[in-house]
């Protein structure tokens, strides 16, 4: 399985893995043959990539976090949660639904122990926030459980995290979605976001009050420097803390109008320069030991000049994998052997 540009994509290619829409709806199924009229469908709703199977890199597969079920039935909660009219007085999900929810997914990542974040995220830029709200639901749950939190409050974590954007469905759509930057006014208004959030579940829920704390400083910096409070260090509790890491870097590897995508090595290389000012460095670090800079099946240039698949990544040594040489097939282990310890990667290929 390999991740590929969708401007690269070829008629006749198997797709590697199902294609979800924002309300978790399967648009495309694993295996599906591509035709012309797939691409430009994929072109046209915003995908930048996809993971293709080939003979090439037949074995090369990812554990995914969570399974297909879990991650449809979050992204339908979300897409639920946001696509209500404010006007009714019904809430649009109860709370034991979503209590049971984030339950699941907590249970799942439980389940797979030590799994590194592996993947290139498949998902449109028009339904990015539903993406991106389970996304930093999954990474805040890994951290916590990396950080030492009990069951009770990763479930507690779950929630504020895969919520921690609600408050955008009250502002105008032209803001809360607008291309960026924002300027002004309107700069000043979607600032208001994480105060909406808090206020709604503090008013519309029972969830404890960490929770609503943790949506509404998710946005401040460890220096002092965030909003909407201003407050600095372990001043800011754990959750929004926690939140602040896994909400950034996901924003930043996310293809969205008006906002440069990073890759994940780039990402990550902004956040350890940034730690101890923006982010908490003790989370920073956690968070590095779960994430994979080059994610499996990404291809890399390595410093030589040769193209690779990545095939496997090591605990600890996130910058050496195992990769599969597209000009001879065979497999270069940057950690261990001796022929690519003086191989570098340069950069991977979106």
């Amino acid at each position: 399985m390999r991740y590929i540009p969708t401007s690269r994509l070829k008629p006749g290619m198997a797709l590697g893995q199902d294609i979800y829409d924002g309300a978790g709806r399967l648009l495309l199924a694993k295996h599906l043959l591509l035709t012309s009229e797939y691409i430009s469908n994929l072109e046209f709703l915003g995908y930048p990539g996809i993971y293709i199977d080939d003979e090439f890199t037949c074995g090369i597969e990812i554990q995914q976090v969570l399974t297909p079920q879990v991650r449809c039935h979050a992204l339908k909660l979300i897409h639920d949660l946001f696509d209500f009219d404010t006007d009714e007085s019904e809430l649009p999900v109860d709370e034991v639904k979503l209590r049971m929810t984030v339950k699941n997914v907590v249970e799942d990542i439980l389940k797979n122990g030590d799994v590194m974040f592996n993947m290139m995220d498949i998902r449109n830029y028009d339904e990015y926030i539903y993406y991106h709200s389970v996304n930093v639901g999954v990474l805040s749950i890994m951290v916590g459980a990396r950080y030492g939190l009990e069951r009770s409050k990763l479930y507690d974590l779950g929630v504020a995290a895969m919520l921690h954007d609600i408050g955008k469905k009250f502002l105008p759509e032209e803001i809360a979605n607008g291309k960026w930057p924002l300027e002004g006014a309107e700069r000043e208004a979607w600032k208001s976001h994480p105060k909406l959030g808090a206020e709604y579940l503090r008013t519309s829920y029972h969830f404890p009050a960490v929770v609503s704390a943790g949506v509404m400083m998710h946005h401040e910096w460890y220096n002092g420097e965030g909003y909407p409070i201003g407050k600095s260090g372990d001043d800011i509790p754990l959750y929004a803390r926690i939140i602040k890491v896994t909400d950034s870097y996901d924003a930043m590897i996310s293809k969205r109008p008006g906002r440069e995508q990073l890759s994940p090595a780039d990402a990550i290389e902004y956040m350890m320069a940034m730690a101890g000012a923006e982010f908490a460095p003790k989370l920073v670090n956690i968070f590095l030991r779960r994430m994979a800079v080059y994610p499996i099946g990404c291809e890399v240039l390595l410093s030589n000049g040769q193209h690779g698949i990545v095939a496997k990544n090591f605990r600890d040594f996130s910058l050496r994998p195992l990769v599969r040489i597209v000009e001879t097939g065979g497999m270069l282990n940057l950690r261990d052997d001796p022929e690519g310890l003086s191989i570098t990667i340069g950069r991977m290929i979106m």
